[in-house]
């Protein structure tokens, strides 16, 4: 996959956990488990996301 389309991807799946979370924070609260474990998910992707944004600007 190319540089393009795997920061593509990665801001995909940033929307589609983004997404996820607030449905899951407005059925089970914001501090439940499943609330918390999907935020660090979250967390993951931007952090792999910005990674990348990186990278590429010390090229």
């Amino acid at each position: 996959m190319s540089y393009e389309g795997y920061v593509e991807n990665l801001l995909i799946l940033i929307k589609e956990k983004r997404d996820s979370m607030i449905v899951l924070a407005n059925k089970t609260g914001y501090i439940s488990d499943q609330t918390i474990k999907c935020s660090q998910d979250l967390d993951k992707l931007i952090y792999e996301y910005q990674k990348m944004i990186y990278q590429k600007e010390s090229i």
